[in-house]
């Protein structure tokens, strides 16, 4: 039954009597009649246009909008639920911020900076005394949905991003971390692997960031000096291999919008250069990493570096839960997580709590460019009497 206010669906019978180029204008003139007479509250209708083309087309028209939002001007960060199967399996969203009254221009504009970027896309809004949703549909199928809470004193959530690297060796794991994870990981690619191109490719059909991800390991230590000169010393240590230079890192990850800079394991990578940091700037890109400079202008938080569980080292679950109360207490955090099987499943089950406990985790781009968040001071301790 459709819902009151909403268009009746197409019937199955008159899309298979009608070519697919009429039912395509047909749908073309519905979305343009929607954005002139919005239903209240109407969701958008399953999709009835079909073939190969159409199917391979949606993920980047999904995208389009995903880019718009997230690049507005309040840099909105989403919620991803996979909805369908076969062909028709895609990525819906849903984008939920609270703002005062005084800032509806901004979400307004956010709105503007989508409407009219796809030809099939139609608007339809709903509104209550406190909130004002905005639904996304493309050829009546809804991909997207963006709820705006009118608060007068809005919370700032505390927001996370999860970098899965270093990539590039196997497209299979790759395949894996991009899937398994409903959330907007970032995929760290390191330049000097032989799939980093196809890795960087295969992220992008998921709509997920990229950053080129160096792993440097400290230079060796000198040999000890030897007491006795007829003593046969020992092997000089292999130094470091040297990391690619930045232009063919970018070529090697093509479309990257920042770079981490990290080491083996639990080890320290040594300091960056100067040259490296001037290069990340002066091409507009964000570094991830100790910069080891004074410069703090342009600074995000130091990235933690996840693990596998070890002698020494505690399980996956615990670092993500330790990441978790820094993103709180500080109010943003940046992980990098080896793409293993262990710390894979550990996001897997980490992310549903972190929603419920009103964690968001978001890309690198909204990490980097949204504001600063607003602490609550700590409150004194109760001195003991």
């Amino acid at each position: 039954m459709a819902l009151r206010g909403e268009r009746p669906p197409i019937g199955l019978a008159w899309v298979i009597t009608w070519p697919l180029s009429a039912v395509l204008a047909a749908l073309v003139f519905l979305s343009a009649e929607e954005l002139r007479h919005p239903g209240p509250g109407a969701a958008p209708t399953p999709a009835t246009a079909s073939g190969a083309d159409w199917y391979e087309r949606l993920p980047a028209r999904i995208a389009a909008i995903d880019t718009a939002l997230r690049k507005g001007p309040l840099r909105l960060a989403a919620v991803e639920e996979t909805r369908g199967s076969g062909p028709l399996r895609f990525k819906y969203r849903l984008y939920e911020v609270q703002l005062p009254e005084a800032e509806r221009p901004k979400a307004e504009a956010a709105i503007e900076a989508v409407r009219g970027i796809d030809p099939g896309l139609v608007l339809t809004t709903s509104q209550t005394a406190d909130a004002t949703e905005v639904r996304f549909g493309l050829d009546g199928l809804l991909v997207a949905t963006t709820r705006f809470l009118w608060r007068e004193h809005p919370e700032t959530r505390p927001r996370l991003t999860l970098v899965i690297g270093p990539l590039g060796d196997d497209l299979r794991l790759a395949r894996h971390a991009i899937e398994a994870l409903e959330a907007p990981v970032v995929l760290g690619v390191n330049p000097a692997r032989p799939f980093a191109a196809q890795v960087t490719e295969l992220g992008k059909l998921f709509e997920r960031e990229a950053l080129v991800q160096y792993v440097v390991a400290p230079p060796p230590p000198p040999p000890p000096t030897l007491a006795d000169p007829l003593e046969t010393p020992a092997p000089r240590p292999r130094p470091a291999p040297t990391p690619p230079g930045l232009d063919e890192s970018l070529a090697a990850v093509p479309g990257a919008i920042g770079v981490a800079w990290t080491g083996p394991p639990g080890v320290a990578p040594p300091k960056p250069s100067t040259a490296l940091l001037a290069g990340v700037a002066q091409r507009g890109l964000i570094f991830v990493g100790a910069r080891g400079d004074k410069d703090k202008s342009a600074a995000i938080p130091i990235p933690v570096q996840l693990a596998e569980a070890g002698e020494k080292v505690a399980a996956p679950a615990e670092q993500l839960e330790a990441l978790a109360t820094a993103a709180r207490k500080q109010g943003r955090a940046i992980a990098i997580c080896p793409p293993t099987d262990a710390m894979l499943a550990a996001v897997q089950a980490a992310l549903p709590q972190w929603r419920e406990a009103q964690l968001d985790v978001v890309p690198l781009s909204v990490l980097a460019s949204g504001p600063l968040p607003t602490l609550e001071p700590t409150p004194a301790a109760t001195p003991k009497r």
